[in-house]
């Protein structure tokens, strides 16, 4: 009959052995994650060349320096003001339509290509050119959509300011 075994003993591994273990798990990671071990060097790379990494590194070595200017600028009373302005611009551009927007730059490159084109001839315009002017379908669309504008303005002006009469 065989003896019971009474004690365990644990066979620890080197510290070459672990060592070797965790080159091993190393090179198994790289090789399931080549492509995007391969991208990283590559940005890292292209980060390099533009002298970002240069940046980044001297802001991590003057961290404290960096953060001591950006709170005394944050500080400022007006940065108070440009941090809510920015907020509210980034909310009205959100509720602007796209397409809308695209409609209305194009048409406002338009307009200061043909006002520069006035402005080189220099020629000035009589009450008979501006009233023959308001019958150019063209003109004529621009003024009722700038009317259109300031009635929308208008009326959410009067909305925010009961002071103002809005027509209605």
């Amino acid at each position: 009959m065989a003896k019971a075994i009474k004690q365990i003993e644990l066979v620890q591994p080197s510290a070459q052995e672990e060592q070797a273990q965790d080159i091993a798990a190393l090179l198994e990671q790289l090789a399931e994650n080549r492509e995007a071990i391969s991208s990283a060097i590559d940005i890292i790379s292209q980060l390099q060349k533009a002298g970002i990494l240069d940046i980044i590194q001297g802001f991590l070595h003057s961290k404290e320096k960096v953060a001591a200017i950006a709170i005394e600028q944050v500080n400022q009373p007006n940065m108070h003001n440009i941090i809510r302005n920015g907020f509210n611009t980034v909310d009205f551009l959100g509720s602007l339509d796209p397409q809308q927007m695209n409609i209305m730059m194009n048409a406002v490159t338009k307009g200061l290509d043909k006002s520069a084109d006035v402005m080189k001839k220099n020629e000035k315009r009589s009450m008979w050119g501006l009233i023959k002017a308001l019958r150019d379908p063209d003109a004529n669309l621009a003024i009722n959509s700038m009317l259109g504008f300031l009635k929308g303005m208008g009326k959410e002006m009067g909305k925010k300011h009961t002071h103002y009469k809005t027509g209605e």
